[in-house]
């Protein structure tokens, strides 16, 4: 008979933001590389907060710990590893981080039940850059994270009556938390043909395209586009081409505005759209031209 026993453990899965872009774009042995590397410093963090590495699945790492608070510390010191190194970041490399704490049985050097299936889903919610956790989990962890949690969303899972109110635990520094705002807006499509883009700030100009196919924007200085305000969230939106259209992805508190050259409004939360051929875009709020939180595009 296997020896199997059940007991509440927190469950952190850590996952490799987008990847699969990696080996497209720098091939399999960097690619690989990268992942690697990385992949130890998720390990290395775990070990750090007095965590067990049950196992690694590609670019993703799931770890178990005795008590919630161990897996926050440890999610933000994988953030902020990761962040920091200078190999990683040239990449943009960034996590999705999803947190658990429930029963779960333990049998054979890894665990089962109902908790790592709502563990997974934590992860499956959280967009690059993020901490995901539930309100049952938030329920066991001290003031420390309590204080900074974000709701953010709903989800619902399988075998469960109601939907479960999903947290973003913060991380960095107290002065570089999210203000949280009320916006409203409206979806629309856009589209787009040509193979560079033209992003326009205060200070500087950045072009997208084959050679530089993402472009990130924030607070936090591993941004390509660095936007210091309070509205604003560490790692906020990006753009990504993808074939030959350009893709807005918003991953922040606030959302990210887009207003096209016929002053429709679009708003974005935890979501992505084709960017039409001009307009701007505003991170927090609707921000007009000449705003620090203004960013003008244009399709060259």
């Amino acid at each position: 008979m296997p020896d199997s026993s059940q007991k509440w453990l927190t469950i952190l899965f850590a996952d490799i933001a987008n990847s699969t872009r990696l080996y497209e774009q720098l091939g399999d042995e960097q690619a690989r590389s990268l992942i690697a590397l990385c992949m130890d410093l998720l390990i290395a963090q775990t070990k750090t907060k007095k965590g067990a590495v049950i196992k690694t699945i590609g670019d993703e790492v799931l770890s178990t710990f005795s008590f919630p608070d161990q897996a926050a510390a440890a999610a933000i010191l994988m953030h902020e590893k990761v962040s920091a190194d200078e190999t990683l970041a040239s990449q943009h490399l960034q996590l999705r981080i999803g947190i658990h704490h429930g029963p779960v049985i333990e049998e054979d050097s890894d665990i089962y039940g109902d908790a790592v299936n709502i563990a997974a889903r934590m992860v499956g919610q959280a967009k690059a850059g993020q901490t995901i956790t539930n309100a049952l989990t938030l329920e066991f962890m001290g003031h420390r994270y309590k204080s900074t949690a974000r709701l953010v969303d709903q989800t619902r899972v399988k075998g469960k009556i109601h939907p479960i109110d999903l947290y973003e635990l913060s991380w960095g520094h107290p002065e570089d938390m999210t203000m949280i705002t009320t916006v409203t807006g409206r979806i629309v499509d856009g589209a787009g043909e040509d193979a560079t883009l033209l992003l326009d700030t205060q200070e500087r100009q950045f072009i997208v395209n084959q050679e530089h196919p993402v472009i990130t924007m924030g607070r936090d200085a591993v941004n390509t586009i660095k936007i210091v305000d309070p509205k604003v969230s560490r790692l906020h939106a990006r753009i990504e081409l993808r074939k030959d259209k350009f893709v807005l992805i918003d991953q922040s508190t606030n959302g990210t505005f887009l207003i096209d050259e016929q002053g429709i409004e679009v708003l974005l939360r935890r979501d992505e759209i084709t960017l039409p051929e001009k307009g701007t875009i505003g991170l927090g709020e609707k921000a007009l031209s000449g705003s620090p939180l203004c960013v003008q595009f244009k399709k060259l």
